[in-house]
């Protein structure tokens, strides 16, 4: 009678403070029993002589006075491990499957909303069903006092338990950004990604905690298994941080704890009995326990040799004395105090601070460098200089040099008028031209193209030239002259090759003859009948082998013949899209400007492949004969 009165009491004067804790007057009942006895609630049913597996009821008798004005609810925390709530025997709500079809959903606040339609003046009757069936749970309702009373004030302690914990998420995720922000940009130290990794693993690991997110629909099962994997992975970032904050190399038997949390933490992605998990748990412990000892080993090598040693060996002691008072309180009353979170936060914090005196370590040691490099590149820029005036000077000689190797072909000789376009892509050039006139009257041209440009290029073209001044008087047949000159370049070139085109002129009998060796031919145009073919035949490259087989081409000289040689520097020049300027391109210049003559054809060309291209890809060279 006096707890009856006791609770009456409390209750009004509940109805001012609108929540009442649900301390007394519990009874639970097994299925199967009879009577029921009185129970204790925020002990758990395995600490007042009950074994699991077990099913069956709480009940509690609630006084009501005086109808509310205001809907009411009751709050039962967290219940190992599946329930159904009644009021006056009206299901209210329930979590997880009880029997025949059992779920446990332990993770999961029993926060139940009562109907005004089943309250009643007088007494009122609370009944929790639940069933446990996991040995390593302690079942029932134990992890705090149930609480009872309106929505408003329930539901306000509901949110002041989630900000209490998105305060904490907040700040590890702040740290997760500041930490992979400066890592994405900087990408100095692996460690900031590595403390990165722990804070946000941290994050997700405490998600499951908040009340708010098992309303959101998500499926349990994900919840359970986002919890583990994250609590079992995250001590392997912490590790590592560690590590690479101080050293390179991973110990061998680092590196198995790292293996066996990352195969643990793997395990708990996939569906397993709840039983299961916790025994994998009593692992991750053992795993715990063989860090600690690497860790203060690691610290106590690194303590006297750099500030954030000392700084990160501090953070490591309140992070183990947070973590083991979690542990114990866990294993003890089975209630998660959630500590540990405070030991971590310290930790990240420390790491933030070694790091940033890492960071100054390095600026000061890299701004030390800076400056002596400085000095160096200064005496070093100055001889560069020195250098690059002489080697300037020398391709400027060497520039003249070529320009008298190679004759300007512009000059008028009996019926052929001729016109030549030399256009290097660096100072000096490996294309080479030239032609000689022979007793006769008639005319031997060459054009050659060697592999690449600049000096190596320049110097073949050189002997280019003196093997031209051999053999161009003694051989007039094209085939011959390229034939002769192959034998006499094979000693050179190795690793260049060129490519060529020999061609006669024979004024007197009006002839034209031509072979090619891995050239472009020539193109034939005709001014009077507006006509415009490529002339055939390619044959192998020089300087590859001794004996090669080339045919000389034959074909008369008539009135307005036009033959346009080139290399395919023209064709292969391309623009800032890459698109090459072509044959096609080619062929309509040489039809646009077949009224013009030689030298005109030949800068009308030039001024469109300077607008086509920004820059040339390689030397550019053409000439052309016009046949009067």
């Amino acid at each position: 009678m006096m707890k009856y009165l006791l609770f009456v009491s409390l209750f009004s004067v509940s109805l001012s403070a609108e929540m009442i804790p649900l301390e007394s007057g519990w009874t639970f009942q097994l299925d199967g029993e009879t009577n029921p006895k009185q129970i204790q609630v925020g002990i758990p049913l395995v600490e007042q002589g009950y074994k699991v597996p077990l099913k069956g009821k709480y009940h509690l008798t609630i006084p009501i006075t005086k109808l509310p004005e205001s809907s009411l609810s009751v709050y039962l925390d967290r219940v190992h491990s599946a329930d159904q709530t009644f009021w006056n025997g009206e299901l209210i709500g329930k979590t997880g499957g009880l029997s025949p079809n059992y779920y446990a959903y332990w993770h999961k606040v029993r926060y139940y909303e009562i109907p005004n339609s089943i309250v009643l003046l007088g007494d009122n009757h609370l009944e929790v069903k639940i069933e446990c069936r996991e040995t390593q749970f302690r079942c029932g309702l134990f992890r705090s006092t149930p609480m009872f009373g309106t929505q408003n004030e329930i539901k306000d302690k509901m949110i002041y338990e989630d900000v209490n914990q998105i305060v904490m998420a907040a700040l590890f995720f702040g740290i997760f950004l500041q930490q992979a922000i400066g890592y994405a940009l900087n990408r100095s130290s692996k460690s900031g990604l590595y403390l990165a990794g722990t804070a946000i693993f941290f994050v997700c690991w405490r998600l499951p905690a908040l009340n708010k997110i098992h309303f959101l629909g998500i499926n349990p099962e994900v919840l359970v298994r986002l919890l583990f994997f994250c609590q079992f992975i995250f001590p392997v970032f912490i590790m590592l941080f560690v590590h690479t904050l101080f050293e390179r190399r991973i110990t061998k038997i680092a590196f198995l704890t790292f293996f066996f949390d990352s195969i643990l933490a793997l395990i708990q992605l996939f569906e397993l009995n709840p039983d299961v998990r916790f025994y994998f748990v009593y692992v991750w412990y053992i795993l715990l326990g063989i860090k600690v000892p690497i860790l203060v080993q690691l610290l106590a090598r690194n303590y006297n040799k750099t500030p954030e040693a000392i700084v990160v060996s501090l953070g490591a002691l309140l992070a183990t004395f947070f973590g083991i008072a979690d542990v114990l309180t866990d294993f003890i009353t089975g209630k998660n105090a959630y500590l540990t979170q405070y030991g971590i936060l310290t930790f990240l914090f420390s790491g933030v601070l070694a790091i940033a005196l890492q960071s100054s370590r390095t600026k000061r040691e890299l701004r030390n460098l800076n400056e002596s490099l400085e000095m160096i590149v200064t005496l070093r820029t100055q001889e560069l200089q020195k250098q690059y005036k002489l080697l300037h000077d020398d391709l400027v000689m060497a520039a003249s040099l070529q320009s008298k190797l190679i004759p300007p072909m512009e000059f008028q000789y009996q019926t052929l008028n001729v016109a030549s376009m030399f256009m290097p892509m660096e100072k000096i050039g490996g294309d080479y031209f030239d032609y000689y006139i022979h007793e006769d009257g008639s005319l031997t041209f060459l054009l050659c193209d060697v592999l690449g440009h600049g000096i190596a290029a320049a110097l073949i073209a050189g002997m280019l030239k003196v093997n031209f001044l051999e053999i161009a008087p003694k051989i007039k047949d094209p085939s011959q002259f390229l034939n002769e000159l192959n034998l006499k370049m094979l000693p050179v070139v190795e690793k260049n090759y060129i490519t060529a085109v020999a061609s006669h002129f024979d004024l007197k009998n009006q002839v034209f003859q031509y072979s090619v060796m891995g050239h472009p031919s020539p193109f034939h145009l005709n001014r009077k009948e507006n006509t415009l073919e490529a002339l055939g035949g390619r044959g192998p490259i020089m300087g590859w082998k001794k004996d090669v087989f080339l045919e000389t081409f034959t074909q008369p000289l008539l009135p307005g013949d036009r033959y346009f040689f080139y290399t395919d520097g023209i064709t292969e020049s391309h623009n800032r899209t890459k698109e090459m300027f072509g044959e096609a391109r080619l062929r309509s210049q040489l039809l646009e400007g077949i009224v013009l003559s030689p030298k005109e054809l030949n800068e009308k060309i030039k001024s469109e492949i300077k607008k086509f291209t920004f820059r040339l890809s390689d030397d550019v060279t053409y000439f052309t004969i016009d046949f009067l």
